[in-house]
């Protein structure tokens, strides 16, 4: 690697890095066949700017890389569509990438059949130093340290320092509001019904493990560059808790012509079914009510249909309801007016809040 890498350096080992994972389908990528003939497939045209895709992939890589010297950082999910997702290749770039930044391939964790089970199983991980969707214990491993984990079949809670690079797959995965801003995703649709029936030959983990001492030496060459420019590098997006991995492998990505894998942020917020149910609601309550403040048994059945589909009853109604005090979703925010004598009850009221005003927590929000 240089001593000191030129901006010419850094996007020359760059276009390496492209050049090597061309031939993976990421979503928003413009194609091209490839010009070496080395592929029966069509590959990224890497003459072009990077997609939302490749980028989030490309700053996964160098995270990967750098994630033993990183305080904290942001996972990475590789996912599909959910019918025709199989064999688009989400894990082979997962092991792709640790075989760049680790020589070895990763230690996969099933989720398991609930939440619960998932936890024990990432607990179990992390302890021992190995790493693989809502799971509190994978948003507070990324995002905290120490972080606090309780082992299966003990009360007591293990101080952990994780370092693992977590790396999530699946088909028509979804993430979950507090988990949202704690990964990158990369989107990857062959644009086939059987993506695993095209033409690939040879063994790219194999061909991955013999070219690493280029492959490993270019992300590295980035990364030196990204820390000797220093704060000089235009900042990307904020993204609370990431403030020095964004400094050491988004910003340097993003100065080199990659897209800002944090501006995605928003959009996997607004697709969680939990923020979708009281955008549901709100919507409903908005044009039955406006922004008149109602008790919860004078609520106009759709908004009731909304927040209580099963039909449970008018205590989980109300405990519905309450819980949505201070939330806010869908361009609108839910309050509640205290009740002002013993017998009367509280009532709730919907207000506009303006494009500017940060979003507030859906319930259970970390």
């Amino acid at each position: 690697m240089p001593e000191r890498p030129t901006l010419d350096e850094a996007a020359a080992a760059l276009a390496v890095l492209r050049r090597h994972f061309r031939s993976f389908a990421f979503a928003d990528a413009t194609r091209t066949n490839d010009p070496d003939g080395s592929y029966a497939v069509s590959v990224v045209d890497v003459r072009q700017r990077p997609g939302a895709d490749e980028s989030a992939f490309l700053v996964g890589l160098l995270s990967a890389v750098c994630r033993a010297c990183l305080w904290l950082a942001p996972g990475l999910l590789a996912r599909a569509p959910e019918y025709s997702g199989a064999g688009t290749g989400k894990g082979l770039l997962v092991r792709a990438a640790c075989a760049v930044a680790y020589g070895q391939q990763p230690q996969a964790i099933t989720a398991g059949a609930t939440g619960e089970e998932l936890d024990k199983r990432l607990t179990a991980a992390l302890m021992e130093a190995g790493a693989a969707l809502k799971s509190d214990v994978l948003a507070s491993a990324i995002t905290e340290r120490p972080a606090a984990v309780r082992p299966l079949g003990q009360s007591k809670t293990v101080r952990l320092n994780p370092t693992a690079w977590v790396a999530v797959t699946g088909n028509g995965v979804l993430l979950s509001e507090d988990l949202a801003r704690r990964f990158l995703v990369v989107e990857l649709d062959a644009g086939l019904e059987d993506p695993e029936a095209r033409d690939f030959r040879g063994d790219f983990v194999g061909d991955t493990l013999a070219a690493r001492d280029v492959l490993l030496g270019a992300a590295l060459t980035i990364w030196r560059w990204g820390r000797q420019q220093g704060d000089t590098l235009p900042a990307g997006r904020p993204l609370g808790s990431f403030n020095q991995w964004a400094r050491w492998c988004r910003d340097p990505l993003v100065a080199l012509g990659c897209q800002d894998p944090a501006a995605r942020v928003a959009d996997a917020k607004a697709k969680d079914p939990r923020r979708q149910a009281v955008a549901e609601i709100f919507t409903a309550w908005w044009a039955a009510h406006r922004g008149h403040p109602v008790t919860v048994a004078d609520l106009a059945e759709p908004v009731r249909m909304a927040a209580d589909p099963m039909g449970r009853g008018r205590q989980y109604l109300a405990a519905r309801i309450r819980a949505l005090d201070g939330t806010r979703a869908a361009g609108f925010v839910l309050t509640r007016s205290p009740s002002t004598g013993k017998w009367e009850p509280d009532r709730y009221g919907l207000a506009e809040t303006t494009a500017a005003t940060s979003p507030g927590p859906v319930e259970g929000e970390i």
